[in-house]
């Protein structure tokens, strides 16, 4: 029983640091969407650009699609540091994106590619290349 409880102690730590690290919502825009935006220039080819908002321990949104050759770009808008970790990139050390700070990654290949915050358990994502 000893494991048991120190388990479930183990738990209610984690889920308090995780509310607390929510902060205040400090007003402003609602829940956080993310926008896709696709960028024609002078040269020829389009690169597609999409934003993902680390916020309230969670990736927003949890999945997002880009064109083959597009870029992701995560940026922190919590308190804590995140990072963004999957099997074919890495933003760096763990919770090393600290708050403002964003990472990006250009998708050469399509596929789907899941990623975490190595930091904050079920802080899970996917994107998307076609």
């Amino acid at each position: 029983m000893t494991k048991l409880a120190a388990v479930l102690s183990t738990c209610l730590a984690l889920g308090l640091v995780a509310g607390g690290c929510g902060g205040g919502d400090g007003g402003g825009g609602g829940g956080g969407s993310a926008k896709t935006t696709e960028q024609k220039g002078s040269g020829g080819g389009g690169a597609q650009t999409a934003d993902v908002t680390m916020k309230n321990i969670q990736f927003n949104p949890k999945s997002i699609s880009v064109a083959k050759g597009g870029t992701v770009k995560w940026t922190n808008d919590d308190t804590v540091g995140h990072d963004v970790t999957s099997s074919s990139f890495k933003s760096g050390s763990a919770g090393g994106i600290g708050e403002g700070a964003s990472f990006s990654h250009r998708f050469a290949d399509a596929g789907t590619f899941k990623y975490r915050c190595t930091v904050h358990p079920g802080m899970e994502g996917t994107v998307v290349v076609k």
